[in-house]
């Protein structure tokens, strides 16, 4: 009981983190086997885990959908690009890295057509649609005409008898 006790609650911490049920036995010293053994035999241990790993499924959502948002709308972020030279330490007989310079500069990422596209369709449904939508308004009616352009390239006419039925 001890165990379990111990156990528990850093289980349902990795579940909530998005750690697999291995993952989150191993992390809490416990064997895969006792893990679903638990699930088994406390009805509280399962609705925990249910719980737990609706809680991560909710939150990696979110996450994705923050991220998707950032991609449609643009986004900003800072690149550092740091320059060394080897400089001799003499207390240490060894040459170590040093910062010789540094350039930071800010760049842009445009919003995406595609992530717009993505976001809009699926949360705007109503409003945004990707789709290419048919309607049949009534009886749609298709006439061919049959032509045959003999060897020489005049136009040969089936006679009567051999016309197709297109209704066949």
């Amino acid at each position: 009981m001890a165990k379990y006790q111990e156990s528990a609650p850093i289980i349902l911490s990795e579940l909530e983190k998005g750690a697999t049920q291995k993952e989150a036995a191993d992390k809490a010293g416990i064997n895969i086997d006792t893990f679903y053994e638990w699930m088994k035999s406390k009805t509280e241990f399962s609705d925990a885990v249910r719980r737990a790993k609706e809680n991560a499924r909710l939150n990696a959502v979110a996450s994705v959908e923050r991220s998707l948002l950032e991609l449609a709308q643009g986004f900003e972020y800072e690149e550092v690009r740091t320059e060394y030279e080897s400089k001799h330490n003499p207390g240490t007989n060894q040459y170590e890295p040093v910062i010789k310079k540094q350039v930071r500069t800010k760049k842009r990422i445009v919003a995406s057509v595609e992530a717009i596209k993505f976001f809009l369709t699926n949360k705007a449904p109503d409003e945004w649609k990707n789709r290419i939508e048919q309607t049949n308004l009534g009886n749609v009616q298709t006439n061919v005409n049959i032509r045959h352009v003999g060897e020489k390239g005049d136009e040969v006419f089936p006679s009567s008898e051999d016309e197709v039925d297109a209704t066949r």
